[in-house]
């Protein structure tokens, strides 16, 4: 499976208590998630520290710590799968001269991707996925047009 490097680019309310995180690739496809409104205030923070609340996010640096701690490295996360409108991504972590993947929630995965400078990645077949749900009349597209919220560091 090719994978697509991606990056965070818009982070906004969405509804009462979801947010839309907007990932795009250098081909500006979009690949939108909902996601719950800690993961987003988990990838604000990072994205703009100056607007963090202390402690917020503290189970993202949790583990960041861990990897830390055990001598890994992220190296990647890779957003993999889509099935019944839910995507799924792994951490890729680099420990002992092995890669060992860890499945996750794309959000907290992004989110802890960012805490660690870790590159961002979609297979081919979850940006695929992801505009044919787009371009169905039952969901609602974002618009590419708006200037960016928030962007990788």
């Amino acid at each position: 499976m090719a994978e697509v490097r991606v990056r965070v680019w818009r982070v906004e309310p969405h509804s009462f208590s979801l947010y839309l995180l907007v990932l795009l690739s250098d081909r500006r496809e979009m690949l939108p998630m909902a996601i719950g409104l800690c993961e987003a205030m988990a990838i604000r923070s990072v994205l703009r520290p100056e607007e963090a609340v202390p402690r917020l996010s503290a189970t993202h640096d949790l583990v960041r710590e861990f990897i830390s701690r055990l001598g890994g490295t992220l190296s990647k996360v890779v957003i993999d799968d889509l099935w019944n409108k839910t995507y799924f991504a792994k951490l890729h972590i680099a420990l002992n001269g092995e890669v060992v993947t860890v499945d996750s929630r794309p959000s907290d995965a992004v989110a802890i991707a960012l805490r660690m400078g870790a590159p961002l990645y979609a297979t081919d077949s979850v940006m695929a996925a992801a505009k044919e749900a787009e371009e169905s009349p039952e969901s609602s597209p974002a618009d590419d047009s708006a200037a960016p919220d928030f962007e990788d560091p």
